[in-house]
């Protein structure tokens, strides 16, 4: 256990000092500041405790993408992708706030656990969703996240990074590094975070009414944290000749 929070804190100090940590999480940071600052007070509450939850994430998703750990990261984006769908969904709809908290179907699930009863699956059905563009970029990343990593997926299970060592008599041993050692990886998940955040602050410029969009000092510093991304998404495509994640431009 020692080694283990020994390493972690390396690779943590390490990673935080890189120029992509700094460089691409410290303008997406203080875009979130920003808007968190000068977003307009008049706007619904939920709007502006969805988008606290959304930075928080994205925090905590940086960090461990900076030690070297990228796959723990990727549950917590996908949450922070909910949280904006469901911000988006209530600014489209005021009933679909109802759909999200749905007490009764909650309540009864919990029974049913209680009793040691296997509750159906509960998707909320939120209204006027369907062809908004900006709910399908969230709908993709959802989607994806979920069969790449969030799920104990084939995909997931073959993106950790194993070893197999054998000897000439047929015995050997099979060990799972729990830090990434492929800074391609690492890399790509920073690029991934990037997409991720940048589709969910479209979401949140139309829960304040174009508000991040209109006003300079907000647009100024997501327009900055854009210019990083893509910077550091086109380092990438010619560091490894792989094409850009989507949403970069």
């Amino acid at each position: 256990m020692d080694q283990y929070v020994r390493a972690r804190k390396d690779k943590f100090d390490r990673g935080c000092q890189g120029e992509i940590f700094r460089e691409l999480v410290g303008t997406l940071d203080q875009a979130y500041r920003t808007i968190i600052d000068r977003h307009n007070p008049d706007t619904p509450q939920i709007f502006g405790r969805l988008l606290l939850i959304c930075h928080k994430s994205m925090l905590a998703a940086a960090t461990l993408i900076a030690q070297s750990q990228p796959d723990d990261s990727v549950g917590i984006t996908r949450r922070a992708v909910e949280a904006a769908k469901v911000a988006l969904a209530v600014k489209l709809n005021d009933d679909n706030a109802q759909q999200w908290v749905s007490f009764q179907e909650r309540h009864d699930r919990w029974i049913r656990r209680q009793q040691n009863e296997k509750p159906g699956p509960f998707h909320p059905q939120y209204k006027d969703l369907k062809g908004d563009p900006v709910v399908e970029e969230l709908d993709r990343f959802l989607g994806s996240l979920s069969d790449a990593y969030v799920h104990f997926t084939p995909e997931y299970y073959s993106s950790l990074d194993w070893e197999e060592h054998r000897k000439p008599d047929g015995d050997g041993a099979i060990f799972l590094n729990y830090f990434h050692r492929d800074a391609r990886e690492v890399e790509r998940h920073f690029n991934m975070l990037a997409a991720v955040h940048g589709v969910i602050l479209k979401a949140f410029d139309r829960c304040f009414d174009g508000g991040i969009s209109s006003d300079p000092e907000m647009f100024a510093t997501v327009n900055e944290f854009w210019k990083s991304a893509k910077r550091v998404n086109d380092g990438y495509q010619r560091r490894y000749g792989i094409a850009p994640e989507p949403s970069l431009g």
